[in-house]
């Protein structure tokens, strides 16, 4: 069994993690960057060749069959130009999730593939339905990207310590992990992005993302906890559904999308993820 952590001990091994992924902190000043109407519209480009190994990702992302372009990217500036600068957080993202999210999480038993699968997929869905509801679509698909990161600084925990014992899912995964180190992965989510200094109110919502719908009246976190149980199920058909059927989740009556055009909907994100995840595996 793990050893439970004291609130001290616990930030100050959230801080050491974080510094093994510091470059991740970029898509949070992207994020200010990109909502300062005044921006020279070079500082993101500034920004984004700030590390290298992010820059040279994302030209080659820009670069493969997922745009679909003939002429090759030799930088940032012309990698963001030919995509358009409302991609730019979504291009660093997809850098970024590759590094941080493209790892086994042994703990957990959950592959590397599957991890960034599901993390990938909440995030695009997140982002279409915000913008069908007039909400800020940036927001939602930093939301649905960074939300389970909370499970890469358990898993981290647990592998230093030597601790060899696998969430196995007969028990909730949160009493399995306050009983393996006495935290939430949604508590040490947070406390990660907030060392990485994203705005409040996306590490507010990464904490509380498992509140009750009564408790909670966030409209990304209700469309969080819908999209979840859809990319948990995206391998199967019949599940997948009957969970796009009308009154299977409070969210839906939000959504008005009739059955049909909701799995339609589901069926293009999950095969957008595959382009994607396909684009990264080249680079």
């Amino acid at each position: 069994m793990g050893s439970t952590t004291n609130d001290h001990d616990f930030e100050e091994t959230v801080k050491s993690i974080g510094d093994l992924h510091g470059n991740m902190a970029v898509l949070s000043k992207l994020d200010a960057v990109l909502k300062d109407l005044n921006t020279d519209i070079s500082e993101p480009e500034r920004l984004i060749q700030s590390d290298g190994a992010i820059s040279g990702t994302i030209v080659q992302i820009s670069n493969s069959p997922l745009y679909g372009f003939t002429e090759k990217s030799d930088s940032i500036a012309t990698a963001l130009q030919k995509v358009g600068y409302n991609q730019a957080l979504k291009l660093v993202g997809m850098a970024l999730s590759k590094q941080v999210f493209m790892r086994d999480l042994e703990s957990y038993g959950i592959t590397a593939d599957s991890y960034w699968r599901y993390s990938y997929f909440t995030a695009v869905f997140l982002e279409r339905q915000a913008k069908a509801l007039g909400l800020n679509s940036d927001e939602a698909y930093l939301f649905g990207l960074l939300h389970s990161i909370g499970r890469v600084v358990i898993n981290e925990i647990l592998y230093t310590r030597q601790v060899e014992v696998f969430w196995d899912r007969f028990i909730p995964e949160k009493e399995w992990e306050m009983m393996m180190i006495g935290f939430t992965n949604q508590k040490a989510g947070a406390l990660l992005l907030r060392l990485w200094e994203f705005p409040p109110e996306l590490c507010k919502r990464v904490e509380n993302q498992n509140a009750s719908a009564s408790a909670n009246s966030d409209l990304l976190v209700s469309l969080l906890d819908y999209a979840r149980a859809l990319a948990n199920h995206l391998i199967d058909p019949p599940r997948l559904r009957a969970l796009c059927r009308p009154d299977t989740h409070p969210v839906q009556k939000k959504l008005r999308l009739p059955a049909a055009q909701l799995l339609k909907e589901v069926n293009e994100i999950a095969a957008h993820v595959e382009e994607v995840y396909a684009s990264l595996k080249d680079c």
